[in-house]
């Protein structure tokens, strides 16, 4: 059967219509997970580098949708943010301690008998005068009350580098002779710290 053009044209356009708001529809989408993602990522920046990646990706997701939808600057702007945003991404990553090469395990044997003897009773010792554990990102900052002299902390903390070679060990002391030890280098060594010596992460 032949249709009059006029009925012939109507229905073309309309195929069309249907064609370009399905097509608007899907952009639509794709526009909308794309911000989405992209503030989801945004909050979560501080938990690990790899969130600051995945937000350069929504960025640019963004971007695309912007030139897509004929908002060139939308996704100019985005094309930028997704620049600016690898860039805090290597600049995050060049400064995360790199403990992937090392082993996070104490080797205990690097200790002779009497050495192993002398750094459990300091051990005992320097946790019991713990009286505060501040958390920090990558570490733990214990307070020391009074009862360890400074040299038998400083000796704990050379046979707990001995054995443990990977912690980052380090000793301060405050104007009002408050002295801290801070222990700990990455956030995976400091979940280790927590776990192997747990009354102080808990102080």
């Amino acid at each position: 059967m032949l249709y009059p053009p006029e009925l012939r044209a109507r229905a073309f356009n309309g195929s069309t219509a249907f064609r370009y708001t399905r097509a608007m529809s899907l952009l639509s989408l794709f526009g909308a997970a794309a911000v989405s993602a992209m503030l989801l990522f945004y909050a979560l920046e501080e938990r690990a580098p790899v969130f600051v990646l995945l937000f350069a990706g929504a960025c640019a997701a963004s971007s695309a949708y912007g030139f897509l939808q004929g908002a060139w600057p939308f996704g100019i702007v985005e094309a930028i943010w997704t620049a600016v945003a690898v860039r805090r991404w290597r600049q995050r990553m060049s400064t995360q301690p790199q403990t992937s090469a090392r082993s996070i395990a104490c080797d205990m044997s690097a200790l002779s008998a009497a050495e192993r003897e002398r750094y459990d009773g300091l051990r005992r010792k320097m946790t019991a005068a713990i009286t505060h554990a501040a958390s920090m990102r990558t570490e733990f900052r214990l307070r020391l009350d009074g009862s360890i002299a400074t040299s038998e902390a400083a000796e704990w903390m050379a046979l707990e580098h001995r054995c443990c070679p990977f912690l980052n060990l380090r000793m301060g002391l405050d104007g009002d002779g408050t002295r801290w030890i801070e222990i700990g280098g990455s956030e995976a060594i400091k979940a280790f710290v927590a776990g192997e010596f747990g009354s102080f992460a808990r102080t």
